[in-house]
């Protein structure tokens, strides 16, 4: 019977439906990151550090679940974590050999550079940049799910994370603590603090029912708050900067206020329009692009560093690059493997 129960449980997780605006609100959020490493230290930029690592975090929230027992606890390492610790720990080393190899750099570097891969968070530089993000999203889904899973009681839950938020947002970086050089804690570890609120927001408004921001009655305000804020941003009535990676939050109203804030509603306004989009009759391929935002985080500085070496200046030709050949060479291997491991009968 147990194992029946269980069984049931794991074949609905399998066979839950995909939400197509939730891939391309993910497409959005991807093409955000590419898009400010492309313009980096631009005021464009400057806006969609807002937005763009707070929406991945809410939106893995919206699949977390309580866990009751080992099995659940064996799945749960086996859907959410292994898979993504493999793959980060494999092109880590690839990544870091390919830019040893591009930029004539010697075996001491190498050799110097391969440990930041245990170490992570800010030591992780170059081609590996965005590494980081892998570290604080495997401890921060890991977090919540114990969170969820110790208590049902939504006041201890809500308790814990503004908690975190509030020591996250009562520092400037881990100046106690410094590694290689860089003011941190291991895997971004500090980092949980804040990107525990935003995932534990993602469970607590999508859970239960994802499509309550499909409706007018939600959606309108929420896009007439995201207009106003970024109104009010650019009469230069309040500012506001966030770096996750660097631990890094200016602002000019108190920065627990604008964390718990700006980048929420700002990533409801995009689900929004990703909402919206999912209903126009041309796509642009965005729901193909929010299937695969890990490839193109883990790709796209190897690829816009080729465009620079190449001399490719034009914006939206590195934009394009970065975001497309990631989903192409994923598809490609995908179709190999395909007819490599083709079943025989």
């Amino acid at each position: 019977m147990l194992i029946n129960k269980h069984l049931e449980k794991t074949v609905a997780i399998l066979n839950r439906p995909r939400i197509e605006w939730i891939d391309i609100a993910k497409a959005y959020g991807i093409i955000a990151i590419v898009l400010g490493h492309v313009l980096p230290g631009s005021s464009v930029a400057h806006f969609l550090y807002w937005w763009h690592i707070p929406l991945f975090f809410i939106i893995a929230g919206i699949f977390l679940e309580p866990l009751t027992n080992v099995d659940d606890w064996h799945r749960f390492y086996e859907r959410r974590i292994k898979k993504d610790l493999f793959s980060y720990v494999s092109l880590g080393i690839l990544l870091i050999c390919l830019y040893t190899v591009i930029h004539h750099k010697g075996t001491q570097f190498l050799m110097t550079h391969l440990p930041d891969l245990i170490i992570g968070g800010r030591t992780l530089n170059f081609y590996t940049s965005t590494f980081w993000f892998v570290n604080a999203y495997l401890l921060t889904i890991g977090v919540v799910t114990i969170l969820i899973s110790l208590t049902k009681n939504r006041i201890i839950q809500l308790a814990v994370v503004v908690s975190g938020l509030l020591l996250g947002a009562s520092y400037q970086q881990v100046t106690w603590m410094h590694i290689n050089g860089f003011a941190m804690m291991p895997w971004s570890m500090d980092t949980v603090l804040i990107t525990a609120f935003y995932t534990y927001l993602g469970y607590l408004l999508f859970h239960v029912n994802p499509r309550w921001i499909e409706r007018a009655k939600a959606a309108i305000p929420i896009v007439m708050t995201a207009a106003i804020i970024i109104f009010i941003h650019l009469e230069g009535e309040f500012n506001f900067r966030l770096s996750l990676k660097s631990h890094l939050i200016q602002s000019s109203l108190p920065r627990w206020v604008a964390l718990a804030t700006v980048p929420v509603i700002l990533t409801l306004a995009i689900m929004v329009c990703a909402y919206v989009t999912s209903h126009l009759p041309i796509k642009f391929g965005l729901s193909l692009i929010g299937r695969h935002t890990l490839a193109i985080m883990y790709g796209h500085k190897i690829l816009l560093d080729c465009c620079r070496l190449i001399g490719i200046d034009n914006p939206l030709v590195k934009l394009a690059v970065g975001v497309i050949f990631p989903v192409i060479i994923v598809l490609v291997g995908q179709r190999v493997q395909r007819l490599i491991f083709v079943p025989t009968y």
